[in-house]
Parts: C-alpha cells; structure tokens; sequence
C-alpha cells in the first residue's frame, strides 16, 4: 500500500534531497508544496499519510501550518514532521506544541528521514485501523438493539403463553437465552468503545471495601454454580474506584473462571498490598492458559476458537483490562499448565483510601 507524502519547503535544493532520498523507495510517492498556503490547498486534493513540513517558510511558517493541519478532523491521522537547520530544543519544543509528530534537523541522514517515514507510515495506518474497528463497533451495536428487544419480548411473550408443547417451549427457550447472549455482547461492545474512547466516560469513584466485592461476588455466583469461592481480604481494605465498572472487570474475570473449574471445584479471590501495588488474585482450578495466548486473550478481536480461557471471553477481558488500566492500574494473567490460572489485578496505592 503506497504512503503518500508531502513535501512542504520553499527550498528547491532541500525539496530535491528528500526526493533523491525517496527515489528508489517503492511504497512512498511524493508531492511538492513550496509554502505553507500551497500546503493546506492542498490537503484535500492530495490526501497525505505523511508532512515534511519546513519550519522557516514565508508566509505562513510551519509551525502555523502544523497547527492548522491538525485542527482539519479530516486529516487527523495525518503525520507531520518537522524540519529546521537547526537543532535547538527550544524550537523541538514549539513543533510538539502546535501538533507536530516528531522533528528532523538538516543536513538529512538517509537513513535516519527513511526509518521516521516508515515508523510514521505504519503507525498512520495502525490508528486508522484502530477507529475502524471501534466504527464498526459501534455501527453493530446501534443497528441490533431494535431487532434484538423484538426477539426477547416475542420469546417471552411465547414463553408466558399457557398450556404450550413442550418442543415450542423448548424452541422459546433457546430463542431467549440466544437472544440474550446478544444483547450481552451489544452491551459489551458498547461498553468497550465508550472505555475506548474516553469522550463519554467519566470515573464516578467513591470508597468501598474490596471485601464486600468479594462477598457481592459469592452472592452473584454460589446459587447457580456449584463450585466453593473462598475470599481473603482484609476488612479494612478500602478502594476509591468506580465501583459500577471495578465490579465489571472482577466480574467478568470470575466468570471466566467459573466456567474451566471444575464441578466443586475452588475459585480463590486474594487481596493483598504492598508499599506500591494493591492487587487482587482470582486463581480458577481450570486447566491454566498456554504461555502464547497470556497477552492475545485480552485482544477484543481475538477470535479464533481455542480451548481453556480464551473461548467467548476475550471481549469480556478486554474490558476488564481497559477499565484497570483507566484506573491507572492493570490486568494480567499467570497460569501454570493444569494448575490453573490466576488472573491479576493491580492499582496504584493512591487508590487506598486512607484510614
């Protein structure tokens, strides 16, 4: 896929090295601007991955530029990086301010201009990718939710309905509990792209006991599983997280667990801290995670059918994940194979609430 630049520099010499330097490249093609207004005409014509972009300019200097480049939402992804003769920091500093990527002193390295380029290319592509995704998303999301209310109101409805055949009821059955599945994964998917993209979310933290999570969590589970949940936290551990979704990512890690231990079996929660860390422990009896996939099943994309944690969770983890790390904490995973695994979690200690 060819990368397009722009080349932005009222020096035809300058102009002439960067293409020399480009020639042999196949996946880059180039275009010339030799001002700053020549430059933002244009944008729309050209649609550039990447801005060379010259700081001393007439007219409007590159710093200008830059900052009306990144204000265009249509070229958001787009890359600009600076170039100065000269090497100040101050003059790095004032590129970073109005947007700039990175920065690039003359004379070039080949070398050096070649490897930011391709650092820059692939990068551009990587977020554009990442956005897609979430539109994709969230597209999902909003045209199920109608079909999807019909489906459950219809198979209640049947459901609800006197004297019915047992197949039909059976049939009723199976319509409601998939229909619910999906209705999770919309919530879900939802969920993720608002954690994912911060523009809707706001932390509502307030204190509570980890210890009354765990005991929340016996209540949630122990009458539909017959499995043991044994709790280790201290009383007086008290956090200030947002509950509503602190309770999500616990909950979908217990979850996880509940599925791959075995019938009375044992699911372990610990809470401990230390001088930097306060971490919970959700240890299942389950046959553990293959060392390969400790990073992939937090991947909401990660969908090829594997066995043990992985399968139908790595939407649920994704979002425990997020939700810890918007905490400025983290989620991970330890497994020894047919021991189990032990999933993680990690806040900073400024989330203990003083006593």
């Amino acid at each position: 896929m060819t990368t397009k630049i722009l080349i932005v520099d009222d020096e035809p010499i300058n102009v002439k090295l960067i293409e020399e330097i480009l020639e042999y490249e196949d996946e880059f093609q180039c275009e010339t601007a030799v001002d700053g207004q020549s430059a933002l005409a244009m944008l729309d014509v050209y649609n550039p991955d990447i801005i060379v972009l010259d700081i001393m300019m007439p007219g409007l200097n590159g710093y200008k530029v830059c900052k009306q480049i990144k204000m265009n939402e249509r070229h958001k992804f787009a890359k600009v990086l600076m170039v100065s003769g000269k090497a100040m920091v101050e003059e790095r500093l004032e590129g970073y301010e109005a947007g700039a990527d990175d920065y690039i002193t003359k004379p070039f390295v080949d070398d050096e201009l070649l490897a930011k380029l391709k650092v820059f290319s692939k990068l551009k592509k990587a977020e554009e990718i990442d956005e897609l995704k979430t539109g994709i998303l969230q597209l999902f999301s909003h045209e199920t939710k109608t079909p999807l209310n019909g489906i459950l109101l219809g198979s209640q409805l049947i459901l609800d309905t006197p004297a019915l055949p047992d197949k039909i009821t059976e049939y009723a059955k199976l319509i409601k509990i998939s229909g619910e599945r999906i209705h999770d994964l919309v919530r879900k998917i939802l969920l993720l792209s608002s954690l994912k993209s911060c523009r809707s979310l706001t932390l509502g933290t307030q204190p509570l006991g980890v210890y009354l999570l765990g005991i929340t969590s016996k209540e949630d589970y122990i009458p539909s599983h017959n499995i043991n949940i044994e709790l280790s936290c201290p009383d007086n551990l008290n956090l200030n997280v947002d509950w509503k979704l602190f309770h999500e990512a616990i909950s979908a890690v217990i979850d996880n667990g509940i599925k791959f231990t075995p019938e009375g079996g044992t699911l372990s929660i610990q809470a401990q801290c230390d001088s930097n860390l306060v971490s919970l422990y959700v240890h299942d009896q389950g046959p553990g995670v293959d060392s390969t996939l400790k990073e992939k099943i937090f991947d909401e994309f990660y969908s090829q059918q594997i066995e043990n944690h992985s399968k139908g969770t790595a939407l649920s983890l994704a979002i425990s994940k997020k939700i810890m790390q918007l905490h400025g904490g983290d989620l991970r995973v330890g497994s020894t194979p047919e021991e189990g695994a032990t999933f993680i979690f990690t806040l900073p200690v400024s989330a203990l609430v003083s006593s």
